[in-house]
């Protein structure tokens, strides 16, 4: 061994032995993973009714879109102890929010005079009001709500102060249904009595039939 060769093998020893190992990575972090689902979702939300000229993914967003209102005018009945009244429009171009008192259940719908409820996030310039027309959004314009109707007379959904449906008089509500309709695909919604809970059956290519 050469002077000065034992010096040199042991600086290699001491830098074999502090050497930091790679690492390999072998898929996402939950963070990353979670975060890439959010952003999926929203963007199913969002552009589904662009994503294809079909009319049946149109009428899914539609149908979850109504779904989504009548939900969330039922728990705002409940969170200010009030009545909401979702009203569909006689064209089938969409639906409206009210806010009502007791003595206001059997009163017919007046867009003049009806107040509607706040929405923070409609988008039609409705002024944030509860108030959806089809004919003013594009993702929508080919869609179109038919057949409404409740208690066996009439075109509206009541919610009163603890979330459940009522009829116009104030009695227990027998419940109803209604379609949603994109070209010749269709979606019935059933509202179940009392308890107003929803169900979602899908028609599937109807032919066009009204």
């Amino acid at each position: 061994m050469l002077p000065g060769e034992p010096r040199m093998v042991f600086r290699k020893m001491i830098t074999l032995a502090v050497k930091q190992p790679e690492i390999h990575r072998n898929g996402w972090t939950y963070i990353e993973l979670l975060t890439t689902i959010i952003i999926l979702v929203i963007a199913s939300v969002v552009l589904i009714p662009h994503a294809t000229s079909g009319a049946s993914a149109s009428g899914q967003s539609a149908t979850r879109f109504v779904v989504t209102d009548i939900l969330a005018a039922q728990m705002d009945a409940v969170a200010t102890q009030s009545f909401r009244r979702i009203h569909f429009f006689s064209d089938g171009s969409g639906w409206c929010v009210e806010v009502l008192d007791s003595s206001q259940l059997a009163v017919a719908y007046d867009s003049a005079t009806a107040m509607y409820a706040q929405d923070a996030t409609e988008s039609q310039g409705h002024e944030q009001q509860s108030f959806v027309d089809f004919t003013q959004d594009s993702r929508y314009k080919n869609i179109s709500i038919q057949s409404p109707i409740f208690d066996g007379a009439n075109q509206n959904i009541i919610f009163d102060q603890t979330g459940g449906v009522i009829a116009p008089d104030g009695s227990p509500s027998t419940g109803g249904s209604f379609e949603v309709h994109s070209g010749n695909f269709a979606w019935l919604v059933q509202l179940a009595p009392l308890t107003g809970k929803l169900t979602v059956v899908d028609l599937g290519d109807v032919g066009g039939a009204p």
